[in-house]
């Protein structure tokens, strides 16, 4: 191949022979890792026609479709009204329809052809407030995190609508969760929420019981298994989550309660349920059984590129043979599915019963693991053989590469966005709304080719107008907003666009500044995304001012000189929120110890609140004003990455000062007119 064939070829696929960094260098995509790339985005014989067109309300409707004579054409909306007509193609082969003022899915047949007709709205569902003239808050949580008594050492949904309810109750409207898709359940310590098996189905370990199962049979069980009593308590009582130990107890507990329980005598709702999750939820049921059943092959259990050739694709007879053997194995993974979307439904109904405008808030991950349930299910829509990240910037000199895989660009056109409609279906899901991991994803992404470094790949073009569309679509259907995590590297004039979609982004405390690196004080932050102090991967506010958010500085030689310049930037921030504290308070430079963190931590709380911002979202590790993030990038060893748990249970979050203190600044700050 030519280097000029090369460079069509990688135009014609979306990628990017060209691309400028985060400093404003332009760099060339060396043609190796165009010709990787060209092979894992290689897709099969395109369709003669489009599966779907999106548009605009309003919007007119172009249909490439080569017939040269007038067509007649019936538009058959989602209402069952119909439009019919007769039309003739434009001088470039283009039949123009009038346009359509009905949002939703509708049916267009023309030339022998039936097309879907996808008319969105011009923005995403708006946000909604409980008193006019307010502005809202809420919580952002780490499930796991959560803490209950006999909680087996995971927190849960039950959890969720505990806290949505003492949230809502104290004048929180949004509670927005980390992410709730489907993990490996044969390895729970793989416990990352963002590198997904599935982000259609839910985790089973984040269900909670008591929306099947009455309290009292669930202690009954446990009475019945006194092996588990010490278990219980050891894993409920856990500083940090066991994942592993954790994990399989919970499943144990689970499998007792469906074996006696549910298989039985399976209840209709479930039954229901399981009918209208169709050959999707029967394919990610199978896949978990056949994990399972794998299992003694050591790595080979949970990764189906490397089994054996009749059971790597769902539709093989081997598979059809393996699903009738294994009834009873796949039901197991089919109630699961039914009993956390039951979990879920329940929380979000808690949350808006407590008062929230909003409810909760589902996470999207940005990629799926390509070894997970989904890929093996959809092996063609999705880029197997590339993984996604980011290109070397502030954050990250060296670049990112997450090991995920993302969709590919020519399976969605071909499948009518199939598999990004049901992503997104699932998150609204919540009630709220979504948070959409990397949002410049719906625009480009960062490609590597497997094997290859995190600095050695291109931008990938996604068909952009439609997932726009198809996203504002499927917000206003769901009535929930569209929060973008639109950190990092970002496209020229993409937040702009992003405003006009109504996608809010994110200001975060630690990178909001002024063009001369000062914190940027709370009346100045744009008012187009949501005010947040910190975020799961960044340094919580207490944290950050102790300086314990870099766990290699220890014995580090450079670590008296970051102490000096952590100093300085105390100080740049203290200016900021001593500007925007009240007059009655001490505001002179808080100590480096518990009590000066504890007041930093409420002054940040109160800059925050006090932006222009319509919504402000704390996480619930600056609300107990922990030191400990969440997540640490890159890290594996010396921080225990999606362990922490909150040392107080949820019921106990009122009877803790520093809580209620701190409600009563978001309160009386948000909601000043």
């Amino acid at each position: 191949m030519t280097k000029r064939d090369l460079h069509q070829a990688a135009k014609k696929a979306g990628l990017a022979i060209s691309w400028q960094d985060a400093f404003g260098k332009t760099h060339r995509t060396d043609p190796d890792v165009l010709k990787a790339l060209l092979q894992t985005c290689s897709f099969g014989e395109e369709k003669k026609y489009p599966t779907l067109v999106s548009v605009k309300v309003g919007e007119s409707i172009c249909l490439p479709i080569n017939n040269k004579g007038s067509e007649s054409f019936l538009l058959k909306h989602e209402d069952n009204t119909q439009t019919e007509g007769k039309i003739s193609p434009n001088k470039d082969g283009v039949f123009q329809l009038p346009p359509c003022h009905k949002p939703g899915y509708h049916k267009v047949e023309i030339a022998g052809t039936e097309v879907t007709l996808a008319v969105a709205p011009e923005t995403c569902a708006a946000l909604t407030f409980r008193d006019e003239g307010s502005r809202a808050w809420g919580l952002t949580v780490q499930i796991p995190a959560l803490r209950q008594s006999n909680d087996t050492g995971i927190g849960h949904l039950g959890s969720v609508a505990k806290l949505a309810k003492i949230a809502g109750q104290e004048g929180a409207d949004a509670l927005m969760m980390s992410p709730l898709h489907a993990l490996c359940p044969l390895r729970p310590e793989r416990c990352s929420p963002y590198s997904p098996s599935s982000r259609r189905f839910l985790n089973p370990l984040l269900a909670d019981l008591r929306t099947c199962f009455p309290k009292q049979l669930i202690h009954t069980v446990y009475r019945q298994h006194p092996e588990w009593a010490a278990q219980i308590t050891e894993r409920t009582a856990e500083k940090l989550i066991n994942w592993k130990a954790a994990g399989t107890l919970r499943f144990q507990v689970l499998r007792v309660l469906y074996e006696k329980h549910i298989r039985p005598s399976p209840p209709q709702e479930m039954l229901s349920f399981i009918q209208q999750g169709g050959n999707a939820l029967k394919n990610h049921a199978i896949f978990e059984a056949l994990q399972v059943s794998l299992k003694t092959r050591g790595p080979r259990g949970d990764n189906w590129r490397l089994w054996e050739a009749p059971f790597k694709k769902p539709t093989t007879p081997e598979i059809v043979r393996f699903a009738h053997l294994h009834q009873e194995e796949v039901g197991f993974w089919l109630f699961l599915q039914w009993l956390a979307a039951k979990s879920l439904k329940y929380a979000a109904s808690t949350a808006h019963d407590a008062g929230m405008s909003i409810g909760l808030i589902a996470d999207i991950a940005v990629g799926l693991d390509p070894s997970g349930a989904e890929c093996w299910a959809q092996q063609d829509g999705f880029l197997i053989g590339a993984s996604i990240g980011a290109p070397p910037d502030q954050l990250a000199p060296k670049g990112q590469n997450w090991g995920l895989t993302t969709f590919s660009p020519q399976a969605l056109q071909q499948t009518g966005y199939e598999a990004f409609i049901a992503m997104l279906r699932a998150g609204f899901a919540a009630g709220g709304g979504i948070r959409f991991d990397h949002v410049m994803g719906l625009e480009r992404i960062w490609l590597i080719p497997d094997g290859g470094n995190s600095n050695e790949g291109t931008y990938l073009t996604m068909p952009q107008k439609d997932l726009k569309n198809l996203l504002a679509l499927e917000s206003a259907r769901a009535g929930g907003i569209v929060i973008g995590e639109d950190l990092g590297t970002v496209p020229k004039g993409f937040r702009s666009r992003m405003a006009e979609k109504k996608i809010w982004g994110m200001n975060v405390m630690w990178f909001t500044k002024t063009a001369s690196n000062q914190f940027l004080p709370p009346a100045a932050w744009p008012p187009t995304g949501v005010a947040m102090t910190t975020t799961h991967d960044l340094p919580t506010v207490a944290g950050w001012w102790l300086q314990m958010d870099n766990p290699a500085q220890e014995n580090s030689s450079e670590e008296h000189q970051e102490e000096n310049d952590r100093q300085g930037e105390r100080k740049a921030l203290w200016t900021m929120l001593r500007d925007n504290t009240a007059e009655n308070q001490d505001l002179s430079l808080p100590p480096v110890n518990a009590d000066g963190a504890a007041t930093v931590v409420d002054a940040a709380i109160h800059a925050v609140a006090s932006t222009p911002c319509p919504l402000m979202l704390l996480p619930m590790e600056d609300l107990l004003g922990l030191t400990d993030q969440p997540n640490v990038p890159g890290d594996q060893k010396l921080h225990p990455n999606w362990r922490n748990r909150y040392p107080v249970t949820v019921k106990n979050l009122r009877q803790n000062q520093d809580i209620s203190r701190r409600f009563s600044i978001m309160n009386t700050t948000r909601h000043k007119k």
